[in-house]
């Protein structure tokens, strides 16, 4: 049985850096195993589990790649080449088509912060917390045939970040609390869903949300309204609007320096010395507002952004236009002129929208390309799988060798070890080309006999070569 473990535990404060750092050290009864299962024995059927899942991945990618091929091979002699600025033909409903032209929509709001942007295709709102985020790193170290020493290290640093972190589950929670934020954090995606071609061909958000290229949202003038339910906020940057963290019954959030220069639509601010029990506090509402029930425009903060605080949150926004090139969809034509995915009897489709003005040639080329690397990324983890199951499993034979008596073992082990690694590789790429072999005897029967036959004369052709040569000296001669 193993005995207690004894700790010794250093705290180390750095809060000039905003970084805390809690290190603990253990020693662990842990002695070595001798004449007994365990260690790399215990690989074996990790790796033997490892090796058929490898095997199972490389010869499912190359069915379905094949699949992938034929309905790529399929889709341009069965194409309808559409003009964009043309209505929509119902004798087109249900066939593949492929348009390009400029793509168009009404634009996009942000209702709850009152956001207008005219013409855009997409709009993000980006929200992050001020919060601690715990790392942890740990490395052992035998110092005994009975102990190993193991250290670990918590460290905390405050950063901004769109997954809230749950602080009572760090190792040193006291001082480093992540209260709830004021608002859901995280990216609050609107697409365009009347967007359209100028034939009046209407585009779905499916394929507008294709477009991911963001630029960022300038936000002074443009006009956003503070949400009656949050606590002061402001506009601290080119596109960045902060929200101190209010603490639960403050009337006002964290203050922002006395004289701040914040600008609003009303420029008629109120100052208060006792908001929340906290002096020199800036209330950042429009005096009337209330009463009047209308939501306050949102002040500007002019000059540097105060500090940031653990609870702060941070609004960003940015959009994605209409691009100036234009656009090329490759899709199914349904009825009214909407575009839908394609796909055929296996159900592999098509459901395609990029930038710019590219021939159905173009497009097609684009998937096979993408096609051809998915193949070669699955045949690669297969490969990489085989070998480092087979590696686990060569390790139980380390493992033994290890153990032999008179100091040989580890020795032994020493050099084993590398040439395990060796095998494991070789052997684990040689029987993933045999996988990929059978595949193909499966779902490429052609070409897998084109390949037996073309690998069948490179062996035979230099044999037969070199065996007539021998022989040739032999030949009488006339």
């Amino acid at each position: 049985m193993p005995r207690p473990v004894t700790a010794i535990v250093m705290l180390l404060l750095s809060s000039a850096c905003a970084q805390d750092l809690v290190r603990s050290v253990h020693y662990e009864y842990r002695p070595i195993a001798r004449g007994r299962g365990g260690g790399g024995v215990g690989g074996v059927v990790p790796g033997v589990g490892l090796s058929v899942l490898s095997g199972v991945l490389l010869w499912w990618n190359e069915g379905r790649a094949v699949r992938e091929s034929r309905m790529l091979r399929r889709l341009l002699p069965s194409l309808v080449r559409l003009d964009a600025d043309s209505p929509p033909d119902p004798t087109h409903d249900g066939r593949l088509v492929h348009l390009s032209g400029p793509l168009r929509a009404s634009g996009l709001v942000d209702p709850e912060w009152g956001l207008q942007r005219q013409g855009v295709l997409r709009l993000r709102r980006s929200a992050e917390v001020y919060q601690w985020r715990e790392e942890r790193t740990e490395t052992s170290q035998r110092v005994s045939e009975r102990e190993v020493r193991r250290e670990v290290t918590h460290r905390y640093r405050r950063t901004w970040g769109r997954v809230p972190v749950d602080s009572s589950r760090f190792e040193a929670p006291h001082g480093h609390h992540n209260p709830e934020p004021v608002l859901p954090v995280g990216d609050t995606t609107f697409t365009a869903t009347d967007a359209a071609l100028p034939g009046g061909i209407h585009v779905p958000a499916g394929l507008v949300a294709q477009l991911s290229d963001y630029a960022a949202v300038p936000l002074a003038g443009a006009g956003l309204t503070q949400p009656k339910h949050l606590p002061s906020a402001a506009i601290t940057g080119v596109g960045t609007v902060s929200i101190p963290f209010q603490q639960r019954g403050a009337a006002l959030s964290r203050p922002l320096p006395p004289g701040s220069p914040v600008q609003t639509t009303d420029d008629v601010l109120r100052q208060s010395g006792e908001a929340g029990g906290r002096t020199g506090s800036l209330t950042l509402r429009p005096a009337g507002a209330a009463a009047s029930g209308e939501t306050p425009p949102l002040p500007v903060l002019r000059g540097p952004p105060p500090a940031p605080e653990v609870g702060d949150v941070r609004l960003r926004w940015s959009e994605v236009a209409s691009p100036a090139e234009g656009v090329s969809i490759l899709a199914r034509q349904g009825r009214r002129g909407e575009l839908l995915p394609w796909s055929d009897e296996a159900g592999r489709g098509v459901y395609r929208l990029v930038r710019g003005v590219a021939s159905a040639e173009e497009m097609v080329q684009q998937l096979r390309r993408e096609e051809r690397a998915k193949k070669w990324l699955a045949r690669a983890a297969g490969c990489g799988g085989m070998a480092l199951g087979l590696r686990l499993i060569l390790g139980a034979a380390t493992d033994l060798i290890s153990r032999l008596p008179f100091g040989i073992g580890p020795l032994l082990a020493a050099l084993t070890g590398p040439l395990a690694t060796l095998l494991s590789i070789g052997t684990g790429a040689g029987l993933s080309a045999i996988i990929v072999a059978l595949a193909w005897v499966r779902f490429r029967p052609l070409a897998a006999a084109a390949l037996s036959a073309a690998a069948a004369a490179f062996i035979y052709v230099p044999a037969a070569l070199a065996r007539a040569h021998r022989v040739a000296p032999l030949a009488p001669r006339g």
